[in-house]
C-alpha cells in the first residue's frame, strides 16, 4: 500500500511559496504597485471612450394575483404598465418570477422555502428580448430598396 502522503506535495508547496514570494507576500509595496497598474489600465479604458460594463437597471417580473398573472418591468422608480398573460401552473397567488440573467427566481413572501431558481416562462423572456432588441431589428439590411 502506498504511503498516505503524495510525492507531489513538496512540489506544490514549493510552487505556492514561490508565487507567494513573487506576488502577494511583498507587503504594502507590492500591493501598491499592483493597485497602480490596475488604476493605469482603468484610466486607459476610460481614455479610449469605452464605457465600463454595467448591470442592467431594468428588472422583468411575472406576478400572480387573484385575477391571474401579469408581466411588467421595474427600472429604478419607474414601473411599466402590466400585461395579462397565462399563469405558469406552479406559481401560487402572491408569488412572482424575476428574470435574472438566463434563469428566473421565484420570490414568495408567504413561503420563503419556495424562493428557488425555476425555468423562465416564454412570455417573460420574450418581453425582455423584445425590449432589448434595437428598433430597426426587423428592417431589411439594404434599407428596403
Amino acid at each position: 500500500m502506498p504511503p498516505p502522503t503524495s510525492p507531489r506535495r513538496p512540489v506544490l508547496f514549493a510552487a505556492t511559496a514561490l508565487l507567494c514570494g513573487a506576488a502577494a507576500c511583498q507587503g504594502d509595496a507590492g500591493s501598491q504597485g499592483a493597485d497602480a497598474r490596475k488604476g493605469d489600465a482603468g484610466a486607459a479604458l476610460a481614455a479610449e471612450g469605452t464605457p465600463a460594463p454595467r448591470r442592467p437597471t431594468r428588472y422583468y417580473h411575472l406576478r400572480r394575483t387573484d385575477d391571474g398573472c401579469e408581466l411588467f418591468w421595474i427600472d429604478g422608480d419607474l414601473v411599466s404598465a402590466s400585461q395579462a398573460v397565462t399563469c405558469p401552473p406552479d406559481l401560487q397567488v402572491g408569488e412572482r418570477l424575476r428574470l435574472t440573467g438566463r434563469t428566473c427566481m421565484r420570490e414568495s413572501a408567504q413561503t420563503p422555502a419556495r424562493a428557488v431558481p425555476v425555468v423562465c416562462p416564454l412570455p417573460l423572456t420574450n418581453m425582455e428580448k423584445a425590449d432589448r432588441a434595437p428598433p430597426d431589428a426587423g428592417a431589411p439590411r439594404d434599407g428596403g430598396t
